[in-house]
């Protein structure tokens, strides 16, 4: 089997936790968007507990220097977002833009898909 290429992926994903300064710090899929330490973003809450970035040349926040993705306090606090949780992330290279589903929008998802498994009963 070939080796796979990010520009054939449609989706890459990633799971990290926040950082103490609220930082995202997962190089690999934010290297498959081509942002690098600069790049102006923008980061706005699209569901509950759910955070669109894009790309945006008039956005007020960028790429870290570092290279890692800064989501500020009144975004996080918007969708219950906090230092140590766990998001997943969903970048997606051909649209430009990254998906990240915070760890109470997932602990939710999982629940969901554990009664389904169970019959709506615990085992």
């Amino acid at each position: 089997m070939p080796p796979t290429s990010f520009s054939r992926v449609t989706v890459v994903f990633g799971s990290v936790l926040v950082n103490y300064a609220g930082r995202i710090a997962e190089r690999s899929v934010l290297s498959s968007l081509g942002w690098a330490a600069g790049t102006p973003i923008d980061i706005e809450p699209v569901l509950p507990d759910v955070l669109l970035v894009t790309s945006s040349p008039q956005s007020v926040y960028a790429i870290a220097r570092n290279g890692q993705l800064p989501i500020p306090a009144p975004i996080r606090r918007a969708v219950r977002l906090r230092i140590g949780h766990r998001v997943l992330l969903a970048a997606h290279p051909d649209q430009h833009r990254l998906i990240i589903v915070c760890q109470n929008a997932f602990d939710t998802l999982v629940a969901g898909i554990r009664d389904l498994i169970d019959g709506g009963e615990q085992r």
